[in-house]
């Protein structure tokens, strides 16, 4: 029997990335919470809220769940993407 072993550490040579644009400020943007349903990750998303809710004064909260097992669809990905400008994302165990 065979195996091949890959390296998921490894960046492929030829990628290349570049960062979103940076607003001036975080204060009144649309903030979404994104969390993978294990145990722990709402609860640590409704702390984070109160934490920066005086300092960020959102102008919307949008909350999302995705499976823990799955990816998100490309979907939600989409509509996240459009109701929000600044996105937390948090993974309970």
């Amino acid at each position: 029997m065979k195996f091949l072993l890959v390296d998921p550490t490894q960046q492929a040579a030829d990628l290349v990335t570049a960062r979103a644009a940076r607003p001036a400020d975080l204060r009144g943007l649309r903030l979404g919470l994104v969390q993978n349903t294990k145990a722990n990750a709402a609860k640590l998303l409704e702390e984070v809220e109160a934490y920066l809710r005086d300092e960020l004064a959102p102008a919307t909260v949008n909350r999302y769940a995705v499976p823990a097992t799955l990816p998100a669809s490309d979907e939600l990905l989409d509509r996240i993407a459009a109701e929000c400008d600044l996105v937390i994302e948090a993974v309970g165990d």
